[in-house]
């Protein structure tokens, strides 16, 4: 049976670690969107960022997102934090499978990348500002979830 299983929140939110979690739990492929465009450009997200600007990067993004519904039929994958909010890839993932939002607080994400300097648009913007800016889409998600045997509930 296909299984197509999108996570999406905040940047720190631990979408990779709950997907390679959910994915071996699953007995699924992972894919990390980011570390997918990151292999193909041979360029990290935040050089593609600084080298060729935020529009480039997303439509990089949603061609990669495209690609891997088009080839895979089951898989978890952990969404850059942006991804939901640009073009129609909101829309795409939910009719793909499932959306699920991991609404990690704040205040716990601000621990997580306190030395974690390699998020593009974590330079200019607070987690605070992404949130108010992202919140609309994040809340559109098929589920929401804080804690990873939330997410093993809905799969059980």
């Amino acid at each position: 049976m296909s299984q197509k299983i999108f996570l999406i929140g905040l940047p720190g939110a631990g979408k990779t670690t709950m997907g390679l979690d959910l994915s071996v739990h699953l007995g699924i492929q992972f894919v990390d969107l980011d570390q997918d465009i990151e292999k193909d450009l041979k360029l990290s997200v935040s050089d593609i960022f600084e080298q060729k600007g935020e529009a480039h990067f997303r439509q990089l993004e949603k061609h990669q997102l495209d690609k891997v519904i088009g080839d895979l039929d089951s898989f978890v994958m952990a969404t850059g934090g942006g991804t939901p909010c640009f073009f129609d890839n909101l829309e795409i993932m939910k009719r793909a499978g499932q959306v699920i939002y991991i609404d990690t607080p704040i205040s716990e994400i601000e621990k997580r990348l306190v030395l974690d300097t390699t998020r593009p648009l974590m330079k200019s913007n607070s987690l605070k500002d992404l949130y108010r800016k992202r919140k609309g889409w994040y809340n559109q998600a098929d589920h929401t979830i804080q804690v990873y045997k939330e997410v093993l509930e809905i799969f059980s």
